[in-house]
């Protein structure tokens, strides 16, 4: 097994870089590209331990840093630039797993790969919905604690009001009792944008496989929301685990295992990849 790590530059378009790294074995053909979730970054918690263990059954398996989650090419583990956060919305998460896959499929990539398969958990989960309107070459989607409607993730009317007049609200780290700054834009971005982040329509047109994990003691996302999109998609799945939203995993994560039900989820999501 190989690991590999990579930057996709900025631009003029693009005005923060993309971190990332692959797991890779030469013999493995097929790809997965890993989006993490919101206050997440790509080595959080158990994810390199996950990237490993698919690397050593027969994928290929790269991870990405959001360019605005937070984290720095020279701080990839801890949010830390909190402009980058405050800016953040979904229409650049997108962009970046579209810059992401066209990476892979550039020169620049020593990736070679015949099969193409996108993984996310929680917020990336939606991204990785969305993706699948503009990549018709993704043939299978797993959705790890996924969410189902970014609409339903906004506050009430009344907290949306107040953050409109303060511009911007505070995003509380639990863990670290770090504040994470959000601005108002946020929501304007979701709002302008609302045809192409609509992830029950991109669900609903996906003609690829569907695998739907979720945490029956889920406190952060309904598991109303793995039933709707299981319905959505007519050649899907439906996986139910006694876990909670982040699999049994918690960052940092010192062990060098992965948590049992996490590595059940692991075996089911190759299972369905497999197939």
């Amino acid at each position: 097994m190989n690991k590999h790590s990579f930057i996709i530059e900025a631009n003029s378009f693009h005005n923060l870089p993309i971190s990332g790294d692959f797991s890779f074995n030469n013999t493995n053909k097929n790809l997965i590209i890993f989006c993490h979730g919101f206050k997440g970054f790509k080595d959080w918690g158990c994810w390199n331990l996950v990237s490993n263990y698919f690397c050593q059954r027969g994928f290929n398996f790269l991870k990405f840093n959001f360019s605005h989650n937070g984290t720095t090419v020279s701080n990839l583990s801890e949010i830390t630039d909190f402009n980058a956060f405050r800016n953040n919305n979904y229409s650049i998460e997108l962009q970046d797993i579209s810059r992401v896959i066209n990476y892979v499929k550039s020169s620049k990539s020593i990736l070679n790969h015949n099969n193409l398969y996108l993984i996310g958990h929680s917020r990336g989960g939606g991204i990785a919905c969305l993706a699948t309107q503009n990549h018709p070459e993704i043939t299978k989607l797993v959705t790890w604690a996924g969410v189902a409607d970014f609409e339903e993730r906004f506050p009430s009317k009344k907290e949306l009001f107040i953050w409109k007049n303060k511009v911007t609200r505070n995003i509380i780290n639990k863990r670290t009792e770090v504040i994470y700054p959000q601005d108002y834009q946020f929501y304007e971005d979701f709002i302008r944008n609302r045809n192409l982040l609509d992830i029950r329509k991109s669900l609903s047109e996906f003609r690829g496989k569907f695998l739907v994990c979720y945490g029956s003691l889920d406190k952060v996302i309904s598991n109303d929301s793995a039933f709707m999109m299981h319905k959505l998609v007519f050649n899907s799945e439906i996986k139910s685990f006694r876990t909670n939203h982040t699999f049994s995993s918690k960052h940092p994560w010192d062990k060098k295992v992965l948590p049992s039900v996490l590595e059940e989820l692991c075996k089911e999501t190759i299972k369905f990849l497999s197939d």
